[in-house]
């Protein structure tokens, strides 16, 4: 497998739950795809949380983000996954690379446990240049590839035109930061509009980084306000002192001009702060009475 430079290559048989450690031991980021049908192999892979979110990317070219969203049926064509995969790998991911593109990618190959042939496949993929000089590539590479039969079917990458963050925000107590489940406290969900998902990340994402995994009132609170409503503070603040885990799930609908008009990638991913490293175990600590 050539794809060591992702950031969490995986290889699930069904349903895929993976972390990947974030802002310390206890903060991770949590990837997740809906359950799919036996003798199907899943792969998923992103590079969008490698980089810096102290820094910005630089672009001065505003460029839609780029969609991908294929499936069809292998039964005619002798193939199996490792095939289908490399062909996936050969068209695309050698020529999208995390150097010059935030990716991110979601592979279903379903097959035939008797023949182990590849009877159909799905292709969820979305990303954005990072710089100039990567939009100046991807225009070649569109033009070249764009079109180009591809496993069956034609190789469709779109720009979409926009995309909307459902952002939901979760605050309760978790008994066993192992397991999944925990006692909710409060949730609530906002939704916000960006023109590309390097935007998003510019704006929501970078927030994140810098104010969500923190305890400190001055950071969280106001963090709330901004990405929940401008009240959320005064309802929050009892909310975290008793709560010792938070997790932000922003769920990205991407907004598409042809074919069904918005696109939900299967790859998901939320954010889990958990508070039980702060010395009194909880998501807010005593604000100062002075």
């Amino acid at each position: 497998m050539r794809h060591k430079y992702f950031l969490l290559p995986v290889l699930l048989p069904l349903c895929a739950f993976s972390q990947s450690k974030i802002a310390s031991d206890t903060d991770t980021m949590i990837f997740s795809n809906n359950p799919v049908d036996k003798n199907t192999i899943v792969r998923s892979y992103s590079n969008e949380f490698e980089f810096n979110h102290d820094k910005q990317f630089e672009r001065s070219i505003d460029y839609p983000t780029q969609v991908i969203r294929l499936s069809g049926s292998l039964e005619n064509y002798q193939l199996d996954c490792d095939q289908v995969n490399k062909q996936i790998d050969e068209t695309i991911v050698q020529n999208i690379t995390p150097d010059k593109f935030t990716i991110n990618m979601f592979i279903i190959c379903t097959y035939d446990p008797e023949t182990n042939l590849a009877t159909e496949f799905t292709l969820h993929s979305y990303f954005d240049p990072l710089d100039d000089k990567a939009i100046d590539f991807l225009n070649s590479y569109l033009s070249e590839y764009n079109g180009t039969d591809f496993l069956g079917t034609k190789l469709k990458i779109e720009s979409a035109k926009g995309m909307i963050i459902s952002l939901n925000v979760i605050a309760g107590i978790k008994k066993n930061p192992n397991a999944p489940l925990f006692i909710e406290y409060r949730k609530d969900r906002s939704n916000f509009y960006f023109k590309s998902n390097y935007d998003m990340k510019n704006k929501l994402l970078a927030d994140v980084y810098h104010n969500f995994f923190s305890n400190d009132p001055e950071k969280v609170l106001p963090f709330l306000n901004k990405w929940l409503y401008s009240y959320a503070d005064t309802l929050y603040r009892a909310v975290l002192r008793d709560s010792n885990y938070v997790e932000l799930q922003p769920e990205r609908i991407f907004l598409m001009d042809n074919g069904n008009e918005i696109f939900v990638s299967d790859l998901k991913y939320y954010f889990a702060h958990n508070c039980t490293k702060y010395k009194n175990q909880r998501c807010l600590k005593q604000e100062s009475s002075l």
